[in-house]
């Protein structure tokens, strides 16, 4: 299977491509390394002892997402790449907003034109908000976010519901 990991130079995604190598699919990384290093490639091909394909792309650059799924038939992403930090989205909400909702819907135009539409998104706990008990459970209430971060990750999840009932 050839899998698109957005993000794969963060803690998550890096960790991930490892256990996709392993299992022998093959994936491609995009980062734009705001949050982590190129370093990093260097170490997921010593661990797994397998070459991955490396382009820093930002997931709202849709020249370099359409170029990139137009040269590989990609039969799945799992998306990682966003901004993380709850503290910063409450200093930077406007960025937060912009890079998390608007990089995952550029991204999602460029795969459904290029025909991946199969699509594995990390989201966040913190869309249950303050949760009534721990641990949390999916069957918790959702819509009470505490922070523009856990309200990106909401907002993204309430789209791909949307985009998943039309296709």
């Amino acid at each position: 299977m050839k899998i698109l990991v957005t993000g794969g130079t963060g803690f998550i995604g890096s960790h991930t491509v490892v256990e996709l190598l392993n299992q022998n699919h093959e994936v491609i990384i995009i980062d734009n390394l705001c949050n982590s290093s190129e370093s990093v490639i260097k170490n997921i091909e010593k661990i797994s002892n397998k070459t991955v394909p490396f382009f820093n792309i930002d997931v709202r650059n849709k020249k370099a997402l359409e170029d990139l799924c137009s040269k590989n038939n990609f039969n799945c992403c799992i998306h990682f790449a966003g901004l993380k930090a709850v503290g910063e989205s409450c200093q930077k909400p406007l960025e937060y907003y912009d890079n998390n909702i608007n990089g995952t819907l550029v991204l999602l135009e460029a795969l459904n034109k290029y025909n991946c539409h199969n699509f594995i998104f990390s989201s966040s706990a913190t869309v249950y908000g303050n949760p009534k008990s721990n641990p949390i459970d999916e069957t918790f209430p959702k819509g009470t976010c505490t922070n523009p971060y856990g309200w990106t990750k909401s907002m993204i999840e309430q789209i791909l519901i949307g985009f998943q009932k039309a296709n």
